[in-house]
């Protein structure tokens, strides 16, 4: 257990999120032995900002035809925190948070609050590793 609490910007971004999803970072946070943050547009999104972000080769989602699952609330972007972009996408430190995750996610799972939903975490994905992006399908 840790004393990491989310930053004002992070409580923002995470404004609308799927409360399921919210859970799962709170206890996340907890669980990590990093400080943590939700990136810079890593809550909600508009069709806009997918593009946006789609233009930039940083998303498969171009918000329209293929939306992304931040447009619907279903997905964050947990980094770890650190004021260079660097750290913030530091891949063993996020291996090792995605393996907590993926644990919590299974807890979730057997305590009933994941029926409806299959969780993924972007360190596992196919062709396009994002190891700060979490969804729920």
């Amino acid at each position: 257990m840790t004393n990491f609490k989310w930053g004002s910007s992070s409580v923002r971004r995470m404004n609308g999120v799927n409360c399921i999803l919210i859970e799962f970072a709170n206890r996340l946070l907890e669980a990590s032995p990093y400080d943590l943050t939700i990136g810079w547009m890593g809550g909600i999104r508009t069709v806009d900002q997918q593009q946006e972000i789609f233009l930039r080769g940083a998303s498969k989602a171009d918000g329209i035809t293929r939306k992304s699952y931040h447009q619907s609330g279903n997905a964050l972007d947990i980094c770890i925190s650190s004021k260079t972009i660097e750290g913030m996408y530091d891949k063993p430190k996020l291996n090792e948070v995605g393996a907590i995750g993926k644990e919590i996610w299974k807890e979730m799972s057997e305590q009933g609050l994941l029926n409806e939903y299959t969780p993924r975490w972007g360190g596992d994905f196919r062709g396009f590793y994002d190891p700060v992006h979490w969804e729920l399908r």
